[in-house]
């Protein structure tokens, strides 16, 4: 008899264990994505990083269920993109600068002074050439969700304020692995460093380096306010963020929850356009110690890399920076 029981128990149980596993529509557990991003709190990457995790999680149906890391968690913002080309992560928020050195095509906002401001690089990201950048993605293993703004980049070293480019001769300053950026600030006389970007801090401190360049949030994010004197506001390069997911999860999702994730990620997106910290941003970094170098005649910067364009028509073709440029 005891057997018997036994065997029923068992038979039970497989049977209950089989129905549990059986597809459900009305029990259906939410798909648990990874979401990563390396950034300083209150960053740009951060805050659309946050965004997009609540509006996944506000999804009806509740789709997905989101394990976000960042603040270094997981490394480099280049190992939090190869985890996500892998698989190893879902989806992420990148800057601009480190996902072009895979998709070469997206370097296109890397080019110095290219951009009257921001409203500019929002049409442009979200135009046709946003589209077509965004098909370059697939053989990377990626699809671009969107484009948010990191903002333009500016100029901090210890020694002096840069006011033209003859000041920033001798100094050595961190730039992104980036093809792009080391030949634009070769270009304007720098002694180029590349680094990752959770190094500066230190290096910026023992005098390794004298200086970098980001946008004037990250800038106060990083504390460098500590380790740095001036900051020129020069607004050389416009810096997005690419919401990005590894192509084979997304492409295993049905077309209706892929069409939530792209919903999501535009709508995190926009509220980095929206993002209006500079100037409440600026006032922190004078409050921390920082000289601001607010005037500042563009032209002789945009005369010195003037002998690049033709290597960025070369790279990218003389029809699409026209487009850019003539972008309303």
């Amino acid at each position: 008899m005891r057997k018997l029981r036994r065997g029923l128990w068992i038979a039970g149980s497989i049977i209950t264990a089989s129905t549990l596993s059986l597809p459900h529509p009305a029990l259906a557990s939410p798909r648990l994505i990874s979401l990563a991003f390396n950034s300083q709190l209150q960053a740009p990457q951060q805050s659309g990083s946050d965004e997009f995790r609540e509006k996944l999680l506000a999804l009806d149906g509740k789709r997905f269920a989101v394990d976000e890391r960042g603040s270094g968690a997981l490394g480099s913002e280049n190992a939090i993109l190869a985890a996500t080309r892998s698989g190893a992560v879902d989806l992420a928020v990148i800057s601009g600068g480190v996902v072009s050195s895979v998709v070469p095509q997206l370097g296109v906002f890397d080019i110095p002074f290219l951009f009257r401001d921001a409203a500019h690089a929002k049409a442009v990201a979200q135009g046709p050439v946003g589209a077509m950048i965004a098909a370059k993605f697939a053989d990377k293993g990626l699809t671009l969700l969107a484009l948010g703004k990191q903002g333009f980049r500016n100029i901090t070293n210890s020694k002096r304020p840069i006011r033209t480019p003859e000041d920033l001769k001798g100094l050595k300053i961190r730039v992104i692995p980036n093809d792009i950026y080391l030949m634009t600030f070769k270009a304007l006389g720098a002694e180029v460093v590349p680094m990752e970007f959770p190094l500066v801090y230190a290096a910026l401190k023992d005098g390794r380096l004298d200086g970098q360049e980001n946008p004037v949030a990250t800038i106060v994010n990083s504390r460098f306010y500590e380790v740095q004197k001036y900051v020129s506001l020069t607004e050389h390069f416009f810096a997005p963020i690419a919401f990005v997911a590894n192509r084979a999860m997304f492409e295993q999702l049905d077309p209706s929850d892929q069409a939530a994730l792209i919903a999501a990620a535009k709508a995190a997106a926009e509220t980095t356009w929206q993002s209006q910290l500079d100037v409440p941003k600026l006032q922190e970094l004078r409050s921390g110690g920082m000289e601001v170098i607010e005037k500042i005649d563009r032209q002789p910067f945009v005369d010195a890399v003037k002998p690049l364009e033709g290597e960025f028509e070369k790279r990218f073709g003389k029809d699409l920076l026209v487009a850019i440029r003539s972008t309303p």
